[in-house]
Protein backbone atom coordinates (compact mmCIF):
# COMPACT_ATOMS: atom_id res chain seq x y z
CA UNK A 1 0.00 0.00 0.00
CA UNK A 2 2.88 2.35 0.78
CA UNK A 3 4.29 1.88 -2.73
CA UNK A 4 0.89 2.62 -4.25
CA UNK A 5 0.58 5.88 -2.29
CA UNK A 6 4.14 6.88 -3.32
CA UNK A 7 3.37 6.13 -6.97
CA UNK A 8 0.12 8.11 -6.87
CA UNK A 9 1.84 11.10 -5.22
CA UNK A 10 4.26 11.34 -8.14
CA UNK A 11 1.36 11.46 -10.63
CA UNK A 12 -1.37 13.49 -8.93
CA UNK A 13 -1.67 16.73 -6.95
CA UNK A 14 -4.51 15.47 -4.75
CA UNK A 15 -5.35 11.89 -3.77
CA UNK A 16 -8.50 11.05 -1.79
CA UNK A 17 -8.67 7.67 -0.08
CA UNK A 18 -11.99 6.64 1.45
CA UNK A 19 -11.92 4.36 4.47
CA UNK A 20 -14.15 2.78 7.07
CA UNK A 21 -15.32 4.95 9.99
CA UNK A 22 -12.67 5.58 12.64
CA UNK A 23 -14.69 3.63 15.20
CA UNK A 24 -14.74 0.54 12.95
CA UNK A 25 -11.13 -0.52 13.40
CA UNK A 26 -7.54 0.41 12.63
CA UNK A 27 -7.77 0.84 8.84
CA UNK A 28 -8.35 4.63 8.94
CA UNK A 29 -5.35 5.08 11.23
CA UNK A 30 -3.09 2.97 9.00
CA UNK A 31 -4.25 4.84 5.88
CA UNK A 32 -3.83 8.17 7.66
CA UNK A 33 -0.29 7.27 8.65
CA UNK A 34 0.52 6.20 5.07
CA UNK A 35 -0.94 9.35 3.52
CA UNK A 36 0.07 11.72 6.33
CA UNK A 37 -3.28 13.51 6.26
CA UNK A 38 -6.92 12.97 7.24
CA UNK A 39 -10.15 14.74 6.44
CA UNK A 40 -12.82 13.85 8.99
CA UNK A 41 -16.43 13.34 7.87
CA UNK A 42 -19.16 13.50 10.51
CA UNK A 43 -22.95 13.30 10.25
CA UNK A 44 -25.32 15.64 12.05
CA UNK A 45 -27.37 13.79 14.65
CA UNK A 46 -25.45 10.53 14.14
CA UNK A 47 -21.80 11.11 15.06
CA UNK A 48 -21.28 10.85 18.82
CA UNK A 49 -19.31 13.93 19.93
CA UNK A 50 -17.49 12.22 22.79
CA UNK A 51 -16.44 9.30 20.60
CA UNK A 52 -15.33 11.68 17.83
CA UNK A 53 -13.28 13.71 20.32
CA UNK A 54 -11.65 10.54 21.67
CA UNK A 55 -10.68 9.50 18.13
CA UNK A 56 -9.29 12.98 17.38
CA UNK A 57 -7.26 12.84 20.60
CA UNK A 58 -5.86 9.49 19.45
CA UNK A 59 -4.76 11.09 16.17
CA UNK A 60 -2.56 13.49 18.16
CA UNK A 61 -0.31 10.52 18.92
CA UNK A 62 0.11 9.56 15.26
CA UNK A 63 2.13 11.18 12.47
CA UNK A 64 -1.08 12.44 10.86
CA UNK A 65 -2.18 15.98 10.06
CA UNK A 66 -5.94 16.56 10.31
CA UNK A 67 -6.82 18.83 7.38
CA UNK A 68 -10.34 19.60 8.55
CA UNK A 69 -13.82 18.22 8.93
CA UNK A 70 -16.94 17.88 6.81
CA UNK A 71 -20.35 17.91 8.50
CA UNK A 72 -22.96 16.01 6.46
CA UNK A 73 -26.77 16.12 6.61
CA UNK A 74 -27.07 19.70 7.86
CA UNK A 75 -30.59 20.95 7.14
CA UNK A 76 -30.85 24.12 5.05
CA UNK A 77 -33.05 25.77 7.67
CA UNK A 78 -32.31 26.04 11.33
CA UNK A 79 -29.15 27.15 13.10
CA UNK A 80 -26.97 27.15 9.97
CA UNK A 81 -29.24 29.32 7.84
CA UNK A 82 -27.34 32.57 8.54
CA UNK A 83 -24.50 31.52 6.21
CA UNK A 84 -26.78 32.10 3.22
CA UNK A 85 -27.42 35.65 4.39
CA UNK A 86 -23.76 36.22 5.17
CA UNK A 87 -22.75 35.45 1.59
CA UNK A 88 -25.67 37.30 0.01
CA UNK A 89 -23.57 40.41 -0.69
CA UNK A 90 -20.88 38.52 -2.62
CA UNK A 91 -20.54 37.27 -6.17
CA UNK A 92 -18.13 35.04 -8.06
CA UNK A 93 -15.65 36.94 -10.26
CA UNK A 94 -13.07 35.55 -12.64
CA UNK A 95 -9.57 36.95 -12.29
CA UNK A 96 -6.63 35.53 -14.27
CA UNK A 97 -8.64 32.39 -15.03
CA UNK A 98 -9.38 31.75 -11.33
CA UNK A 99 -12.83 32.18 -9.83
CA UNK A 100 -12.89 34.16 -6.60
CA UNK A 101 -15.59 35.23 -4.19
CA UNK A 102 -15.65 39.04 -4.14
CA UNK A 103 -17.86 41.82 -2.84
CA UNK A 104 -19.29 43.86 -5.75
CA UNK A 105 -18.48 47.55 -5.98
Amino acid sequence: MGQLITSLRSRFDVILVDSAPMAAGVDPYVLGTLTGHLLLVMRTGVTDRELAQAKIDLLDRLPVRVLGAVLNDVEAGGAYRYYAYYLAGYEVAEEDGDKKLVRPG
